[in-house]
């Protein structure tokens, strides 16, 4: 494996940084400020954040200041869309010809998302939820569509943490990891689209909703 430049990770930690609502809507995101932060020099935040803002992750001034975008439901209903047409895609690969060792790789991801969700520890349940449905993508071996998944997942991220929504998940939502591995496992391509399909959908709508109110 080849070992990430300093870019990569400071790019990372920065959309992380999100959850938890660690930046807001409509503000500023200050290159001095995340660079004491997060203990580096400018250099590499101003990259990441340059890199965010090519990517429609952040938006850019004229004047080039950095802002954090303020949801819309358009903006809600594009991500998800988009993620849901990648992943139910990923899935169809994966149900088809389910190996093993994905099999395994995804069920332990799954169980450190019920381990998480038990605790109440909503931020890293994110995270791992976020990291599950990368790793699916993933292992469908489809290198464009995981490199645009990667994007979406962290347009989702910043979406998701500024809408204020209060990061609290549900047991059914929780539960749906592990029916997606079930249907993969039986090769059940249709039961396993439905179950990602009700998956982003039902979060998509508690997105809008919240927009609205």
């Amino acid at each position: 494996m080849l070992k990430r430049n300093l870019d990569e990770v400071v790019y990372e930690t920065i959309c992380e940084g999100f959850v938890g609502s660690t930046y807001l809507a409509g503000k500023r995101l200050d290159p001095a400020e995340l660079s004491e932060r997060y203990q580096v020099s400018k250099t590499p935040v101003i990259q990441a954040l340059k890199r965010m803002a090519n990517e429609g992750i952040l938006e850019i001034t004229f004047g080039g200041k950095y802002i954090v975008p303020v949801a819309s439901q358009k903006q809600i209903q594009d991500v998800c869309q988009a993620r849901l047409v990648i992943e139910e895609n990923a899935l169809t690969a994966l149900c088809r010809n389910p190996e093993k060792t994905d099999i395994t790789a995804l069920k332990n991801i799954e169980k450190e998302l019920a381990e998480f969700y038990e605790k109440g520890s909503f931020d890293k349940y994110f995270l791992c939820d976020m990291h599950f449905h990368k790793k699916l993508v993933e292992l469908a071996g489809n290198g464009c569509m995981a490199d645009l998944h990667e994007i979406l997942i962290n347009r989702y991220t910043v979406v998701r943490h500024t809408t204020g929504m209060i990061l609290v998940h549900s047991k059914e939502a929780c539960e749906e990891h592990a029916a997606m591995i079930q249907a993969m496992e039986a090769h059940d391509e249709e039961k396993a689209r439905e179950i990602m399909r009700g998956h982003i959908i039902k979060m998509e709508a508690r997105l809008n909703e919240k927009v609205t109110n």
